[in-house]
């Protein structure tokens, strides 16, 4: 087994909480009501994730250890964070949002893959919560964690395990085509259709942007937040920060974008720059109200941002850079790509993906002729996944 096979976990929380009956019932699938607490533990089990296995490697730490000791043993050996309180008493849940106790991520090595899961547990006793599920919900938000509830007396918690690692693998794997992110690239590099400008440099110079995508993607509060520590940077620091906004923050590039911004007071959550997020932010994008462009194919609305027509296709970045943003609303198209073709497009367009839809070579070969017409600028991984799937037929490549 390689070592990327390999996960190590480590439990978190206050006596009582659950965390070793959370463990125990997974391993051994069997509820065990006294514990000793104050022994340490370490355990090992595979488990089969998405037909691969992994060898779990879990520490379920002694409760109330020092932080110091925290730091020192724990932080930097971590893959997955179980971070564990029980519904039913407040001060374990505070535990976890006290500021010293929160500190501990701090200590995080950024180098190391990591995610964190929040891990209500003792639902089975709804009638003594003291937590609601809304306040576990709002605390996983605020620290870029995953939320659940469980029952270690009830639930059968392999389920749980498998949905751990299989949210750690969303959140830690470079999980967007690489066409996609150059597209996002030069997206921010063109300065098409930009309706707002940064001030940098201490407002000397500027920096355009597209708004209704950063606003997506941070929201209106941390949008304005940016603002203000862009304000003091020089013009090349403020250039990457926004860029890797744009595209998500790899982690090679980690180390650069932390040194520019440890200088800030301003805390804008990690969550929302790191590479792993921006696949969900693209797909909130393709399901929101927020779209500014309808295209009218075969009688009907389809609708878009202008800043992914712009990003994925030619067609539509020299029609816009043409027109006044204000001008164009509303499009007959006049291209004669099908309605169907256009559907399964707009999943494309936003995160890269098309995987329903194309299930033969006629439909492939409509679907390259209308990439061809849209002047896509890139197509390789599309080119790949078709020439797999259909065995290399030479009708299904677009050149």
């Amino acid at each position: 087994m390689n070592d990327n096979q390999k996960l190590k976990i480590t439990t978190m929380g206050k006596v009582g909480s659950g965390k070793s009956a959370t463990v125990l019932k997974f391993l051994r699938n069997r509820f065990i009501s006294y514990l000793d607490v104050s022994i340490e533990e370490s355990y090992q089990k595979q488990l089969k994730v998405n037909e691969k296995i992994y060898l779990l490697e879990i520490l379920d730490t002694v409760a109330g250890e020092r932080y110091e000791t925290f730091r020192s043993r724990y932080i930097k050996w971590t893959n997955i964070f179980l971070l564990v309180y029980s519904i039913i008493d407040q001060s374990s849940f505070q535990l976890l949002k006290d500021e010293e106790y929160k500190g501990i991520m701090k200590y995080l090595n950024e180098e190391q893959e990591y995610s964190i899961i929040v891990v209500g547990n003792k639902k089975d006793l709804e009638n003594e919560r003291q937590v609601t599920t809304k306040e576990g919900e709002e605390f996983a938000e605020e620290i870029g964690a995953y939320f659940v509830e469980i029952s270690a007396k009830t639930d059968d918690l392999v389920p749980l395990f498998d949905k751990i690692v299989t949210y750690h693998l969303e959140v830690t794997t470079d999980n967007l085509p690489q066409d996609l992110l150059e597209d996002l690239e030069n997206l921010f590099e063109k300065q098409i259709l930009i309706d707002y400008q940064f001030e940098v440099n201490n407002g000397n110079q500027k920096i355009g942007c597209h708004r209704i995508y950063l606003e997506q993607r941070l929201g209106e509060e941390h949008f304005e937040n940016l603002k203000q520590i862009l304000f003091e940077l020089p013009l090349q620091e403020a250039k990457f920060v926004l860029k890797n906004t744009y595209c998500g923050l790899s982690n090679s590039n980690y180390t650069q974008f932390n040194k520019i911004w440890k200088n800030s007071k301003i805390d804008i959550p990690k969550k929302l720059f790191r590479y792993k997020k921006l696949k969900n932010d693209l797909n909130e994008m393709l399901n929101s109200q927020t779209q500014d462009f309808c295209l009218i194919v075969e009688n009907e609305e389809i609708y878009f941002h202008k800043i992914f027509l712009i990003a994925r296709f030619g067609y539509f970045e020299k029609l816009f850079s043409k027109k006044q943003n204000q001008e164009i609303e509303k499009l007959t198209d006049q291209t004669g790509i099908s309605l169907k073709i256009w559907k399964i497009l707009r999943t494309y367009i936003y995160n890269g993906e098309i995987i329903e839809g194309i299930d033969d070579k006629k439909s492939c070969k409509e679907l390259f002729k209308a990439l061809k017409k849209l002047k896509v600028h890139s197509n390789f991984s599309l080119k790949d996944h078709f020439q797999k799937k259909f065995q290399t037929n030479k009708d299904c490549i677009l050149m």
